[in-house]
């Protein structure tokens, strides 16, 4: 069976992890630290169908575009060490990383298209004023504790990483 899969089917490429400790040391979160070998393993670059896996393809790009600093969910934390492995593979230094929690609706799940949760598109179409939606947000993040309607330009020079909870936000 695998031999007739291999006839008509291309090979996935892995990367043979190190038996090393790549530490980061992020903005939000302090220090996380994972071992390759033991903690996750030899991981994808590029899938048998042909498209390159996440952890390649978002290096090339911060890498090319000359990204210095990453600001992503919590959930991403545990593959900035092999993020940070890749880059010093292909010779590139590691950016600044965050990580800031998640937003999660009332069950529980975190807002994102695959859940079919609310998008900024449909509250703008249901005449939500973007300003109130902002100052919401940025109420949630800790630089805008009444709530008030703003701008993301009225809010960042409040905004701080050690406002954000180090848990995450419920909506």
């Amino acid at each position: 069976e695998i031999a007739e899969k291999m006839k008509t089917r291309r090979p996935a490429y892995r990367l043979r992890v190190p038996d090393e400790t790549i530490a980061v040391c992020d903005r939000h979160y302090g220090l996380y630290q994972e071992n390759l070998a033991r903690d996750c393993g030899d991981f994808l670059l590029q899938r048998s169908d042909g498209l390159f896996g996440y952890q390649l393809a978002v290096v090339v790009d911060d890498a090319l575009s000359g990204v210095t600093e990453v600001v992503r969910g919590r959930d991403i934390l545990i593959s900035t060490p092999r993020q940070i492995a890749l880059l010093k593979l292909l010779g590139y230094g590691a950016p600044a990383y965050a990580h800031v929690p998640l937003l999660l609706d009332d069950e529980g799940e975190r807002l994102a298209k695959r859940h079919q949760s609310l998008a900024l598109r449909n509250l703008r179409q249901m005449g939500a004023d973007p300003r109130r939606i902002t100052g919401l947000l940025g109420a949630l993040a800790g630089c805008n504790p009444g709530g008030n309607a703003a701008s993301p330009a009225e809010l960042l020079p409040y905004f701080s990483f050690s406002h954000l909870a180090a848990g995450i936000f419920a909506l």
